[in-house]
């Protein structure tokens, strides 16, 4: 049975690109989907549409006429009175581009090569985002998480924005910025539970992290991750080269009498540090969280960690 906030969310859509057969194939696909579809073909008259109407999902193309799909993502967020999520189309692999349109607005990224098939996937994640962006209702455990990717409320757009200004403040600083990645995996979700510890595995991670970090000072993320693992990047502005080292193994005591440097042990747990250093050219963000996560699965893996992080939230 569905919820009362699900119900009283509206499954509507407004699909922006002047190529009409995308516009078509595209309005088609939601329809199918029990969407009611509004579409324009520039982005001054989408502009002028969602200013009469709240569309909780907006579908915009890169490169349209008037306002390309980024300036129209900012201008959304500025006249949007409630949640709205933004999926922008692209034929661009470009992580740049990206990340400029994540610190503009865009929720998630989809790639031409992949539509139409994630198109459906995209959408109803979106209308799961805004729900919960739309609740009051937390879970306390869920408030250590400043930034959720893995519940669904926030999206890449928040940790890239956050992450992109904390990088530009310590460029300007001169600070060491670091990222600490980190992930818990157990055989079984529960196994906390039944060992009457109360928690699992995620809960478990995050009061962990909570319980190390600097108050006030780091910030973490929850990203999406496969069952039984729960991974949180702890990102560490003002730091010194001691700070992230200390915060690995105050995490690291937490579970020690799991033994996680075992093979055979039921709770394995791996870390890996990126670190911003004085004078360093920055990187773009979603570079720097990659290299966090790369060096915690101990090779080099040409996805960044975002990009993997979501295709995990929609498979």
């Amino acid at each position: 049975m569905k919820s009362a906030s699900e119900n009283s969310l509206p499954r509507r859509a407004l699909i922006v690109d002047n190529d009409p057969a995308t516009l078509e194939s595209t309005a088609a696909l939601l329809k199918l989907q029990g969407f009611a579809v509004t579409t324009a073909s520039d982005g001054a008259e989408a502009l002028t549409v969602f200013a009469r109407d709240w569309y909780p999902l907006v579908i915009v193309s890169r490169n349209i006429p008037t306002l390309d799909g980024i300036e129209i993502a900012s201008r959304l967020r500025v006249i949007a009175l409630a949640p709205v999520y933004v999926i922008m189309l692209t034929g661009s692999t470009d992580a740049r581009d990206h990340e400029l349109g994540y610190c503009a607005g865009v929720d998630q990224y989809l790639l031409m090569q992949n539509y139409p098939g994630e198109l459906v996937g995209k959408a109803e994640a979106g209308l799961v985002a805004v729900r919960r962006r739309r609740s009051s209702r937390t879970d306390p455990t869920d408030e250590l998480a400043i930034v959720d990717l893995e519940n669904g409320a926030h999206t890449a757009r928040h940790l890239v924005g956050r992450l992109h200004a904390e990088i530009a403040q310590s460029a300007r600083s001169r600070g060491i910025l670091q990222i600490l990645s980190v992930e818990l995996h157990t055989d079984d979700d529960q196994m906390f539970a039944r060992l009457n510890l109360g928690t699992s595995t995620s809960n478990a991670l995050l009061q962990a992290v909570h319980d190390a970090i600097r108050p006030k000072l780091d910030w973490v993320a929850r990203l999406p991750a496969p069952a039984h693992t729960c991974r949180i990047a702890v990102v560490m502005p003002e730091s010194s080269p001691v700070d992230a080292p200390a915060v690995e193994q105050r995490i690291r005591n937490a579970f020690v009498h799991w033994n996680t440097e075992s093979a055979l042990s039921d709770v394995r747990l791996s870390c890996g540090l990126a670190t911003l250093a004085r004078n360093e050219t920055p990187p773009t963000a979603l570079d720097f969280l990659g290299q966090a996560e790369r060096n915690r699965r101990g090779k080099d893996n040409a996805r960044t960690g975002i990009f993997h992080v979501q295709r995990e939230s929609v498979a």
